[in-house]
């Protein structure tokens, strides 16, 4: 039997080139396995993340009296916009989703309303409404997020309402 020997063997060694090849494509077969298999468990949580995910309507309303809306000419000493929040954890606030002044934002406005997909985490939350106001300096201020919160229990694919 011939086989071709690795360059530079010390003479006399029996290891065949072949023996050294089928190593390496083994090893670079393994890594490829590895990689491909991260990839898919990667993709497969984010897809079934969002596929899980349960859809949520959030509504409330607000009084534009005290506050008007901010408009292109007024930048400060008015309300900005609206954030859904997740603030079950306290240390770690999550920004859910942010929403902009219906058109019509003057005086009490009755019916203000934001569709998200939220989850997981699932189970127990507490989810707030915060108004998202200028100061005037036109500094970011918000409003108490205990003052429009609601806790829930988040379950898989489940539909819900929301009302603060």
């Amino acid at each position: 039997m011939v086989s071709e020997k690795v360059a530079g063997a010390a003479e006399g060694s029996d290891w065949p080139l072949g023996n050294l090849m089928s190593l390496i494509h083994l090893r670079n077969a393994k890594r490829s396995l590895l990689g491909i298999a991260a990839a898919l468990i990667i993709s497969g949580a984010v897809f079934f993340g969002q596929v899980l995910a349960a859809n949520v309507t959030a509504n409330w309303s607000y009084d534009y009296g005290p506050m008007p809306a901010c408009t292109g000419p007024r930048t400060a000493k008015c309300i900005d916009h609206f954030e859904v929040l997740d603030i079950s954890d306290r240390k770690k606030t999550v920004v859910i989703r942010s929403v902009d002044n219906p058109k019509a934002a003057v005086g009490k406005v009755g019916k203000i309303s934001a569709d998200f997909k939220y989850g997981p985490p699932f189970g127990q939350r507490t989810i707030s409404v915060i108004a998202v106001a200028r100061d005037p300096n036109g500094a970011r201020i918000t409003s108490d997020p205990d003052a429009a919160r609601v806790t829930v229990s988040i379950h898989p694919s489940a539909k819900m309402t929301l009302v603060f």
